[in-house]
C-alpha cells in the first residue's frame, strides 16, 4: 500500500479535536492540552480498571467453582487428603447419584432455555420481516 493519498478521493476533515502529527496524519497524544490529556488518562485508566476487574471476577468465579466442587467431595477424604481405608461405599454411590441428578436438572433447564431462545428468535425474525415490509423502498 502506498502512503500517498489517492487524488480521486476527497480528503475528509477529522471530526476530532485531537491535534494530529503532520508526519503520520494520526492523533498525537503529546500535543493534547492538559485538560484533554487528563480526560484521555482517565478513559485509559477506566478501561484498564474495567479489564482488570473482569479478569479478577472470572478468576474468582473459577476459584469459587473449584472450591465448591472440592467441598462437595471433601467428605470422601480424611484430614490428610487421603481416602479413609474403610470409605463407605453407600456415601460414594449417593454422591454420584446426587451429581447425576443435578446434571440432569441442569440439562433440563438448558433445554427449556434453548427452546425459549428459538421462540424469541422466531418472533424477532417475524417482527423484522414485518418492519422491512412496512418500510417504504427508497
Amino acid at each position: 500500500m502506498s502512503d500517498t493519498p489517492d487524488p480521486d478521493k476527497p480528503v475528509r476533515k477529522r471530526l476530532t479535536a485531537v491535534p494530529e502529527n503532520p508526519a503520520t496524519g494520526r492523533p498525537d497524544p503529546a500535543l493534547l492540552s492538559p485538560h484533554q490529556q487528563a480526560l484521555r488518562t482517565a478513559v485509559v485508566d477506566a478501561f484498564n480498571a474495567k479489564k482488570a476487574r473482569k479478569f479478577v471476577e472470572k478468576q474468582v468465579k473459577h476459584i469459587s467453582m473449584n472450591r465448591d466442587l472440592a467441598d462437595g467431595i471433601k467428605f470422601l477424604f480424611d484430614e490428610h487428603g487421603r481416602p479413609p481405608p474403610n470409605a463407605p461405599l453407600e456415601d460414594i454411590v449417593d454422591e454420584r447419584r446426587r451429581i447425576e441428578y443435578q446434571i440432569k436438572w441442569f440439562e433440563g433447564i438448558l433445554l427449556e432455555l434453548r427452546s425459549r431462545l428459538i421462540r424469541v428468535k422466531e418472533v424477532e425474525d417475524y417482527a423484522l420481516e414485518m418492519l422491512s415490509r412496512a418500510m417504504p423502498d427508497d
